[in-house]
């Protein structure tokens, strides 16, 4: 008899453990809503992981909502009033986007949040070029520095 005592009792213990784990924590399923940003970077490729900050219309300083976009460079978040929603997402060395996401009373995207644009392949040419001859000239002139200051 007193072997099953001891039975009931770790079957309550570890039962009753079970139930008070699971105390005090709900959840909740419900379709809404939400505004989805895609981030690229200008060759079409998604911006992964970027930092996202969103800074809703009160005009705090705090933001609303910050977070990561996912591997496809989506973000999503659901804007609880109307307004000129600003978002910033920071791909990092230097890839960020800043853009401001305006919302209607019935909460509908107001005009085409679009923002940012592919630069022509000639820009790019061009500011290598500049890159280049800056670099040389710089190396050029500390060259014959030195070789003014030595004669």
């Amino acid at each position: 008899m007193r072997s099953r005592s001891w039975i009931y009792a770790w079957v309550i213990i570890l039962t009753a453990s079970g139930i008070a784990y699971a105390h005090g924590v709900f959840h909740r399923i419900t379709k809404t809503e939400a505004a989805v940003i895609s981030a690229e970077y200008d060759d079409g490729e998604p911006m992964s992981y970027a930092d996202v900050k969103v800074y809703s219309p009160a005009g705090e300083k705090i933001e609303y909502q910050n977070g990561r976009t996912d591997k496809n460079g989506r973000f999503a978040f659901v804007p609880d009033i109307p307004g000129a929603w600003r978002v910033s997402i920071d791909g990092g060395m230097g890839h960020v986007i800043h853009t401001t996401l305006a919302l209607d009373e019935a909460m509908a995207v107001v005009g085409k949040a679009k923002s940012g644009q592919a630069c022509p392949k000639w820009h790019g040419i061009v500011t290598g070029l500049g890159v280049i001859f800056g670099l040389c000239g710089c190396v050029y002139y500390i060259r014959m520095r030195k070789l003014i200051c030595i004669g």
